[in-house]
């Protein structure tokens, strides 16, 4: 009896290992698949002639937003249903700063920082 419930009692762990084994694989072929998708959606949709400066929200569902088409800048009114042309914009009447054309920091630079003000909350108390 006692031989018996020892062979359940490894069968039982070996099952968890497994099944913790596969989470660990699925969730690894999630975060490449994500990357994939990402890269994809960048050279796919590259921010080769239009990107989007800056943009401001006026009200539900309404942006005001400065888009710079080739050299020329743009004010758009963004709406659920409709863009409208606000009008045009020069370079010189922009204040742009290197954060604003640089492009957006990486998921792994934001979470090193994230896990540097945690420590830092925990070295505190």
């Amino acid at each position: 009896m006692c031989v018996l419930s020892i062979a359940n009692a490894t069968n039982n762990f070996l099952q968890m290992i497994a099944v913790l084994f596969v989470f660990v694989c699925i969730l690894i072929v999630t975060y490449f698949v994500t990357r994939w998708i990402g890269t994809v959606g960048q050279t796919q949709y590259g921010n080769r002639n239009i990107r989007v400066i800056e943009g401001c929200r006026v009200g539900p569902n309404k942006m005001v937003q400065i888009v710079k088409v080739g050299s020329k800048f743009y004010v758009l009114g963004v709406g659920k249903d409709e863009i409208s042309y606000i009008g045009e914009m020069e370079e010189e009447e922009l204040s742009m700063t290197e954060n604003t054309l640089s492009p957006l920091p990486e998921f792994r630079e934001i979470l090193a920082k994230a896990k540097e003000k945690v420590a830092k909350n925990k070295n505190k108390k």
